[in-house]
């Protein structure tokens, strides 16, 4: 199991989170009326701490609560009914009470906490993507007595009261699931930059939410990105703790890029069909092939440039970047697809460019299926980046598996 706790100024609104509109169960109430809804409790919390007010008065209190989270996994809470959970908020309290020092040692001596002798609730989550059911506790900070739950450090000590059960169940201990939890970041945003045809942060979050992390990126005010963080589960982890080196930081991610991705050899697709419309009808368009970019540029540097070989010809495209972006953010790799995101990627990019029948070719070279019908193509008055979107949707399709019916031999 894990647990974090901080102490907060948003109470109000961590009450109403914490409870998820009584959508959470609540399977601890301490100190508090029974039966109350979310903001019956916060009430209540809010009148004790008006009973201390003028106690305060010289140094007001800008933080009233304490936020917790705790989280065992799903094999050390299988089975759990809410008494299982109950008893387990109480013992973590209490173990929380009990601790007076940072699990490294440098602090020692600290004022323990009188959790146990204070307004709280608890309130039981269910992961929206993993299904791994954790605890919100909201603490008023003033405890019966009228005197300060003492915070300093609190995530520290939240860790070693964490720490002290796994010992005593025989759990994963913290640090240990935080390293796995570590690798298994790292392994991910490497397998994503691995797909990423071209770098952009906005492909690189878009993909690491898909995959259900949380993604906090920080931004100067030029708009450049020079930090980010990825939450999993209840635990945020810098970028600077990912990887060895540093090497997913914003300082570097590029090149981390770059290194993923040296020159590749040109594939070669069949395709049946003219590449387009001003070439004879007897010529067709033997083969395609795709090659990572290294002609020179002939468009702006802001657009995304592919280069294809058609025929025995080289020929470098382009797009505009908001088409790239959009086109990346839209297409889906179907499920038993052959594809990556990236043949995906170069398909959409094809029938943007009207090359239907060589986009057709590709999609069933990694055996996707259908067509795009007749009439296909650019509206009239279409907006860019609605053509773009619908290019995309017609991508899904096109690459979708295609589904084979075997006929009995007769």
């Amino acid at each position: 199991m894990i647990a974090t706790a901080r102490p907060i100024a948003h109470g109000q609104a961590m009450t109403n989170y914490a409870t998820k509109d009584f959508r959470a169960d609540i399977v601890k109430v301490n100190l508090l009326t029974e039966d109350l809804p979310p903001m019956g409790m916060w009430d209540e919390m809010v009148l004790h701490m008006n009973r201390f007010k003028q106690k305060f008065a010289r140094k007001p209190i800008d933080k009233t609560s304490i936020r917790i989270e705790v989280s065992p996994s799903m094999n050390e809470s299988d089975g759990w009914t809410l008494d299982d959970w109950r008893y387990f908020t109480e013992e973590f309290v209490n173990g929380l009470d009990q601790v007076s020092k940072t699990p490294d040692g440098k602090h020692k001596n600290l004022v323990r906490t009188n959790i146990k002798n204070s307004q709280y609730f608890a309130a039981l989550h269910y992961d929206a993507k993993s299904g791994i059911p954790h605890l919100h506790l909201v603490v008023n900070r003033i405890d019966k007595d009228g005197n300060i739950n003492d915070c300093h450090f609190i995530g520290e000590r939240a860790v070693a009261a964490a720490q002290a059960i796994n010992l005593r169940h025989g759990w994963k201990d913290p640090m240990e699931i935080r390293e796995e939890h570590l690798r298994q970041i790292t392994d991910d945003c490497y397998d994503i930059l691995r797909q990423m045809p071209v770098f952009s942060w906005q492909s690189y979050e878009t993909h690491l939410r898909q995959r259900g992390y949380k993604v906090k990126l920080q931004r100067d005010k030029e708009n450049a990105v020079r930090g980010y963080s990825i939450k999993m589960g209840n635990s945020s982890y810098k970028s600077s703790e990912l990887g060895t080196g540093r090497k997913l930081m914003p300082s570097q991610i590029e090149a981390t890029w770059r290194s993923l991705h040296p020159m590749q050899k040109p594939m070669a697709v069949q395709a049946p069909k003219p590449l387009d419309s001003k070439r004879p009808a007897t010529e067709s368009m033997s083969t395609i092939r795709t090659s990572s970019p290294q002609a020179k540029p002939t468009t702006r540097p802001t657009d995304y440039q592919q280069v294809f070989l058609i025929d025995g010809e080289q020929k470098q495209l382009s797009i505009p970047e908001r088409v790239f972006k959009e086109l990346d953010s839209n297409i889906v790799v179907p499920e038993n697809s052959e594809a990556t995101h990236e043949d995906i990627l170069k398909v959409a990019m094809l029938l943007f460019l009207n090359y239907v029948d060589a986009a057709t070719a590709m999609s069933e070279s990694f055996g996707g299926g259908g067509g795009t019908g007749t009439g296909w193509g650019k509206d009239k008055d279409e907006d860019e980046l609605e053509w773009a979107r619908r290019c995309a949707k017609m991508t899904n399709w096109l690459c979708k598996p295609m589904a084979r019916k075997w006929k009995r031999g007769k």
